[in-house]
């Protein structure tokens, strides 16, 4: 079975009312027709006539098939069973088992839905399991949602070790589960992004980079609850404790070891994905370069010299993916712009230093955490002050809060204009892999600075989709700071950014 479309065990159950003995003739046994539908790839609604002289239940096997009982008529003693089907989206035949019971007797109703359509443009893959190519899935993974400071946390002091798979609450507090992963859906998020460690404690053979199974085993667990809810994913090799994030970019880092390490790393990573449909995007690394690694003789390296670095680590991440076949050969990948930062992605035509085999199958990513003062700093500074204040009309009776007016819903359009420009136009969609602000405040104390982080949300959120790229909110289930959801009883924590977002979405429009 292909693990993007496993759609059976979402099982929905409905029963007519109270029997009726006294109104009509009565009748023995069950009786329900038709015993098979078919529906075009549109899906629609239909019927099924279930009579019985009991109570009417029905259930059916597959989240896309759903069933509904109608009012019995009491002196044929029918059931109406209504049965609605969802467009096939897939480009497979489906089937689905409607189940019809009375007392103790049972009936099946067998439904076949026709496949759907190619879309213009695809390039499957022989195995028949990618049908869409960057471009196209871009357009139906936003908005994304982060499950940060899960996957990726630990200890840089274990790296190259193995630690089990405890790490998952190191840096907060809540397993994921599936119905986490089913209130993410709800909540109108497409897709979900998946920072993952590998090095920094699952690594149980140092020469060959092998990774923990039990590790292993975990994070395709959760990428399954992802796909089983038809939530893209985008998995990573997150900071993993720097040893390529940062010490991959030093003046003495061993460059070519580095490349034999990713290598293997990710041969791993892909084949234990290789049978996931496109619900699965693999992203080489996470902010590549991040925390001054870029050293030359005491001095940053000039920005060339640095995408160049950066390209041949990216190149082995391609090429090992691709090297390990079947669907892994289509598969859409994601790559990183120099710390991920926007200004530095668009210079010097970083992406045109790298090589695929197939063409229109990458994405480009950066993060947005601008303006500072007003997302990431925590505390006052000789140069600058934190600010609480930041949008349109939102402006606080304490001047040195107030965002600087560089700042403001132009400055977020104009850089993700850059993007669209320099890649989406090009036919290379980018995803804001990471963007956030924190909450400083319960929500209440300071209505300012609430309507503030709303409207900074929504900015990204809206200016981001309109330049065709995907933004994914930043999320650590840590309180206040950059925490949507309470992970532990499942709710909108930050009602303000959850708002943000789908206002964002709302006011939105595709470029394509």
């Amino acid at each position: 079975m292909k693990v993007g479309m496993c759609l059976l065990g979402s099982v929905a159950f409905v029963a007519c009312g109270d029997d009726d003995p006294d109104d009509g003739p009565a009748v023995e046994g069950l009786t329900v027709t038709p015993t098979s539908l078919s529906f075009t790839k549109d899906g629609g609604q239909k019927s099924i006539s279930a009579r019985a002289g009991q109570n009417v239940t029905a259930s059916s096997d597959a989240t896309w098939c759903v069933v509904t009982i109608g009012e019995k008529t009491p002196t044929l003693k029918v059931t109406p069973i209504n049965v609605t089907v969802e467009a096939n989206t897939t480009t497979e035949q489906r089937t689905a088992t409607i189940t019809v019971k009375a007392g103790a007797e049972s009936k099946t109703v067998s439904v076949t839905q026709e496949k759907g359509e190619t879309k213009p443009g695809s390039n499957p893959d022989p195995s028949g399991n990618i049908k869409y190519d960057a471009k196209q899935v871009a357009k139906l993974m936003y908005p994304g949602w982060n499950l940060g400071n899960t996957m990726e946390a630990g200890s840089n002091t274990n790296s190259w070790k193995s630690v089990g798979v405890s790490t998952e609450t190191a840096w907060q507090k809540t397993t994921t589960t599936k119905e986490l992963i089913n209130f993410i859906k709800v909540q109108g998020f497409k897709s979900v992004r998946i920072p993952c460690a590998w090095v920094m404690g699952h690594i149980t053979d140092t020469n060959n980079c092998t990774i923990d199974p039990q590790w292993m085993a975990r994070v395709k667990e959760i990428v399954s609850y992802c796909v089983d809810a038809d939530l893209y994913v985008v998995l990573n090799q997150h900071w993993d404790g720097g040893w390529l994030e940062h010490d991959g970019f030093t003046a003495n880092a061993d460059v070519a070891l580095k490349k034999q390490q990713l290598t293997k790393i990710w041969t791993q990573i892909a084949e234990a994905f290789k049978d996931y449909d496109d619900h699965v995007i693999f992203a080489g690394l996470n902010e590549p370069g991040v925390g001054g690694a870029y050293q030359d003789n005491g001095k940053n390296i000039a920005d060339d010299k640095l995408a160049s670095r950066l390209a041949e680590y990216e190149q082995a991440f391609i090429d090992a993916v691709r090297a390990t076949g079947g669907n892994n050969e289509y598969r859409v990948l994601v790559v990183q712009g120099p710390e991920t930062n926007i200004d530095k992605t668009v210079k010097n035509n970083y992406y045109s230093k790298l090589n695929d085999k197939h063409t229109g199958r990458l994405m480009m990513e950066v993060h947005f955490y601008d303006p500072y003062q007003f997302t990431m700093m925590n505390k006052d500074e000789s140069w600058g002050t934190m600010w609480y204040y930041w949008g349109k009309g939102n402006t606080g009776s304490d001047a040195n809060r107030n965002a600087n007016s560089n700042y403001t819903e132009n400055y977020v359009k104009n850089q993700m204009a850059k993007l669209k420009t320099a890649f989406v136009d090009n036919g290379i969609p980018v995803i804001i892999g990471e963007f956030g602000a924190n909450q400083r405040f319960a929500i209440g104390q300071d209505p300012i600075h609430d309507a503030s982080i709303k409207a900074w949300y929504a900015a990204v959120t809206s200016y981001a989709i309109n330049n065709g790229c995907i933004p994914y909110a930043w999320d650590t289930n840590s309180g206040n700071g950059m925490s949507i959801i309470d992970r532990s009883n499942i709710k909108v924590l930050n009602t303000n950014m959850m708002t943000g977002v789908t206002e964002g979405v709302a006011a939105a429009k595709w470029p394509y």
